[in-house]
C-alpha cells in the first residue's frame, strides 16, 4: 500500500557536505522498480587539480519535471565551492504538449548558464581521465569493489589502485515509517602500499532521502604537472522514491 513520502521533511533539512540533497515535491511512495535514475556528465578537474566539478540530470519520477544539479567541489577540502550546488528543476504543468527530451535540454542549458561563472572562475577544464566505470548494468562486475591502474601507461607503470566500499545498516527513525531499512557507507582506498579511509557514516544524513544501497561507480584521476595527482569517486546511492527507488551520486575527491 503506498505510503506518504518524505520528501517534504527533506526540505526541513540542509545538505550534507558534498552529497546532492534530493528535489522536494510531497509525493505517494511505492518500492517496486527503480523510478527516476538520474544520469551524470563529468566537467572534470581544474588545471592543477584544485577543483573538480560534475553535473547529475534527469527526469522526476511522479511530477515528470526535469532537473539539473551541478556541483563544484574543492578537491583537498572534499566540500563545495559556495554558491555551488546550483539545483534547477522546472515545472512544466503550463506547456500544453509534454516533451521530455526537449525540456531536460532547456533545463541543462539554463543550469549550465547559471553555474557557468562560478566553472570559469575556478578554471573547471575538463581535465581528468576516467579509469574506473562500473554502471549498475554491468552484471559480470563487483559493485563494492574495483581495482585500477590510476593512469593510462603503456605498460603500466603504477602500482593498482583499489577501493573497497562496504554496507552496514544505520538505523533512522524517520525512514522506519516507511518501511524502509536504511544503511550508511565506508570506502577505503589502497594505493602504493597505504591504506586510508576516505570516508565513513556516523549517521544518515537527512538530504539522502532513506538510503538502502550504494555502488562505487566510477573513479576518475587527474595527474597536473605541477602538482601532486588527485581524484574523484563517484558512489551510486539508491534511496526511496516516489515508484521504487531513485538513484543519485555522491562524490568523494582527494589527492592519491
Amino acid at each position: 500500500m503506498p505510503v506518504l513520502s518524505p520528501y517534504l521533511k527533506a526540505c526541513l533539512f540542509p545538505a550534507v557536505r558534498n552529497i546532492a540533497a534530493l528535489l522536494c515535491v510531497p509525493l505517494l511512495v511505492s518500492v517496486a522498480h527503480a523510478a527516476d535514475d538520474a544520469d551524470v556528465q563529468i566537467l572534470g578537474f581544474s588545471k592543477a587539480g584544485d577543483y573538480f566539478a560534475f553535473e547529475q540530470y534527469g527526469i522526476q519520477d511522479g511530477s515528470g519535471f526535469p532537473y539539473s544539479e551541478i556541483f563544484v567541489l574543492d578537491v583537498i577540502g572534499d566540500s563545495w565551492v559556495k554558491p555551488s550546488p546550483f539545483r534547477r528543476r522546472d515545472d512544466i504543468n503550463d506547456r500544453d504538449v509534454y516533451d521530455g527530451d526537449t525540456f531536460l535540454s532547456e533545463t541543462r542549458a539554463k543550469n549550465r548558464a547559471t553555474a557557468q561563472p562560478l566553472l570559469q572562475s575556478r578554471k573547471i577544464a575538463g581535465k581528468g581521465k576516467t579509469v574506473g566505470f562500473n554502471p549498475r548494468t554491468e552484471l559480470t562486475s563487483d559493485p563494492h569493489k574495483m581495482i585500477v591502474a590510476p593512469t593510462n601507461t603503456y605498460p603500466f607503470e603504477d602500482k593498482p589502485l583499489e577501493l573497497t566500499l562496504d554496507e552496514y545498516p544505520m538505523s533512522s527513525s524517520e525512514c522506519a515509517n516507511y518501511g524502509t531499512e536504511t544503511k550508511g557507507f565506508r570506502l577505503t582506498m589502497k594505493y602504493q602500499g597505504i591504506a586510508r579511509t576516505l570516508h565513513e557514516d556516523k549517521s544518515v544524513p537527512d538530504s539522502r532521502i532513506c538510503p538502502h544501497a550504494y555502488r562505487i561507480e566510477r573513479i576518475v584521476t587527474h595527474f597536473p604537472e605541477q602538482a601532486p595527482p588527485v581524484f574523484a569517486i563517484l558512489v551510486q546511492m539508491e534511496s526511496f522514491g516516489f515508484e521504487g527507488s531513485d538513484r543519485r551520486y555522491l562524490a568523494i575527491t582527494g589527492r592519491l
